[in-house]
């Protein structure tokens, strides 16, 4: 009878929803964990420029829209389990947790990164960030932080803590609806934009491709794109379901596993993805994937398990969370209106915030 279970055990290693009893096994998976996000943001990277290329559409657009939900789906999928699980509250703070994440770590190192590669290749520095990406998803990755920020201070709507009490804060299920109205808003909108960019393109962008046989070429293209997606979100849970196991052995804190290894891993796909954009040269790619992932963490995770259950909020999300998260949206867009991209110096400072904001939320309401 063990012997049926032996299969789907190994299974479940090799994909991360399990860890191993072997601290050495666990290593070794944080090893192919690493290889396979290193391969998987390799071919999801260049399949989405090439993508971008060949429909005529601008990297910013391909990256807030197919980029960003591939990349969002761990966010997702966390999210939703904790939900359904009776542990609503780490919804929330999954999703709000991976905004202050995206802007601040990776938009942050990102930017320092551009820097020193551009001191070291005599090139231009600093991520473009143009004036419409931030009129236009920049506004909506605001206006839904600022809402959903919000709906958490009125309404607990029927939300219930683990307890088994009724919540102080919460998003009821008529407010999911609202976030779900905007991410309808945000999609027709980029839609919209991405038409309008194919009768715009610049000089300064490449002309797509000529291949001798389209069909096979996008199809090759699709396969390349959603094997990358694939490798990038598989090494991401292989990577922090095994360094989860080799920080309990250390005995390292629960608070501080939460805050570090289990808050960057669920963004690793965009950190992926926008380092190595940054990289080969494809800064606006990047971009357009934070800001696209952090309108989709609110207005589709957040109101997707707020309509399977009204959501109960902590007071740590109410008083700090959203509050940094807004005001780290806010100061990502303001840094970069005046030059247009975002400067190392800038990157600088939103790494700074990020790292106030980690220190607050270990010593003041980690012990709270």
């Amino acid at each position: 009878m063990m012997m049926a279970f032996e299969p789907l055990d190994f299974i479940r290693l090799i994909t991360g929803l399990d860890a191993p009893s072997s601290i050495l096994i666990s290593l070794i998976f944080i090893f192919l964990g690493m290889l396979s996000i290193t391969k998987g943001g390799d071919l999801f990277t260049d399949s989405s420029v090439e993508i971008a290329r060949l429909t005529r559409i601008s990297p910013v657009i391909i990256g807030a829209t197919i980029v960003s939900m591939s990349t969002t789906f761990p966010e997702l999928m966390v999210s939703v389990t904790s939900t359904v699980s009776g542990k609503g509250d780490l919804a929330v703070g999954n999703a709000l947790g991976s905004c202050l994440c995206n802007i601040g770590l990776i938009i942050g190192s990102c930017a320092l990164l551009k820097g020193f590669l551009s001191w070291r290749r005599k090139t231009e520095s600093g991520i473009p960030v143009s004036r419409l990406t931030i009129v236009g998803p920049g506004f909506f990755m605001v206006f839904s932080g600022v809402l959903v920020w919000l709906f958490s201070l009125f309404s607990s709507g029927g939300a219930m803590t683990q307890a088994g009490v009724p919540a102080e804060f919460g998003i009821a299920r008529w407010q999911a609806g609202i976030l779900l109205c905007v991410l309808v808003a945000y999609i027709l909108f980029s839609l919209r934009v991405a038409m309008a960019s194919r009768h715009d393109f610049g000089e300064e962008q490449e002309q797509p491709p000529e291949v001798p046989n389209f069909k096979l070429h996008c199809i090759k293209l699709a396969f390349a794109f959603f094997c990358g997606a694939f490798l990038v979100v598989l090494g991401s849970k292989l990577l922090v379901t095994n360094a989860v196991q080799v920080a309990r052995y250390f005995e390292v804190s629960e608070l501080l596993i939460g805050l570090t290894i289990l808050a960057v891993g669920t963004s690793l796909p965009e950190f992926t993805i926008s380092v190595l954009s940054v990289v080969k040269g494809h800064g606006a790619l990047g971009t357009g994937n934070i800001i696209g992932a952090n309108v989709l963490n609110i207005t589709m995770v957040v109101a997707t398990c707020a309509l399977i259950h009204p959501l109960p909020i902590q007071r740590q999300t109410v008083l700090l969370d959203g509050p940094v998260v807004i005001f780290l949206m806010l100061a990502m867009l303001g840094l970069s209106w005046r030059r247009k991209q975002i400067s190392s110096l800038s990157g600088l400072v939103l790494l700074t915030i990020y790292v106030g904001y980690l220190l607050i939320a270990t010593f003041w309401f980690g012990h709270a």
